[in-house]
């Protein structure tokens, strides 16, 4: 399980995140929701140690700041909102996720090639092995990107708002995509969203972030049921066929 226990970040005189306490369920999706500035990227940014902090991450009961960053690296994998474009091909970027586990000469085992090759097949991105960063859609980087967050193979996934870039088709599309690897590999997913009637209907779990606290965790039925997100962000839900709108 991962666990955020009386986690609290400050820059200057501002809290960005106050004494948050928060325990992710294994093998489940788990979406973070909040307005702008509620601090939602800088709690991810936690879980890799770029954000220093006050409190404890812990994953299966150990500190990830005790960790190395390798050691940290095979654990969890984080795919930020704004994505860098260098100048290489989607194969190499896949191949970059196996980095935690390569030796001192950065020679990929047959192993490491074996989950680069599954991790393009699983995200459907083969066809773009050879295509160019620089020229990809916004959606084909996030999707290449994805690939390598699989070929990292981590436990844990966290992810910044991973459909931003995406139109509706492409954002339904991975939205299955991100549910059947959850189920399917075993991962605990912790995503950022900003689409309230997506999360509701993709995440197992919600954990609502306001001014720095968090001021729900339940399962979706328990915040759909709360009137939370109402309430929140001042949007009224409505049913149609068996979802909740959130307009």
């Amino acid at each position: 399980m991962l666990e955020f226990k009386n986690l609290s970040v400050t820059a200057g005189k501002t809290k960005i995140l106050d004494n948050i306490n928060l325990s992710i369920k294994p093998q489940s999706i788990t979406a973070l929701i909040g307005k702008n500035a509620a601090g939602k990227s800088t709690l991810l940014s936690c879980l890799t140690g770029e954000v220093k902090y006050t409190g404890s991450i812990t994953l299966s009961g150990k500190s990830l700041s005790a960790m190395p960053s390798r050691q940290r690296a095979q654990l969890i994998s984080l795919l930020p909102q704004k994505l860098p474009c260098p100048e290489i091909s989607g194969g190499h970027l896949i191949r970059l996720g196996r980095t935690p586990y390569l030796d001192l000469g950065r020679h990929l085992t047959q192993e490491d090639k074996d989950y680069c090759r599954k991790a393009a097949e699983l995200t459907g991105a083969t066809d773009l092995l050879s295509k160019k960063l620089s020229v990809m859609s916004g959606g084909e980087r996030q999707k290449i990107y994805f690939a390598m967050l699989l070929a990292q193979n981590t436990p844990v996934i966290a992810l910044d708002e991973p459909t931003s870039y995406m139109d509706a088709q492409h954002e339904r599309e991975f939205s299955a995509l991100l549910s059947a690897t959850v189920k399917n590999e075993k991962k605990t997913a912790l995503v950022v969203m900003h689409d309230l009637t997506r999360a509701v209907e993709i995440a197992d779990y919600i954990a609502v972030l306001k001014d720095g606290r968090i001021v729900f965790y339940g399962t979706k039925g328990e915040c759909a049921e709360s009137g939370i997100l109402e309430s929140t962000f001042g949007v009224k839900a409505y049913k149609c066929d068996g979802l909740i709108i959130y307009r």
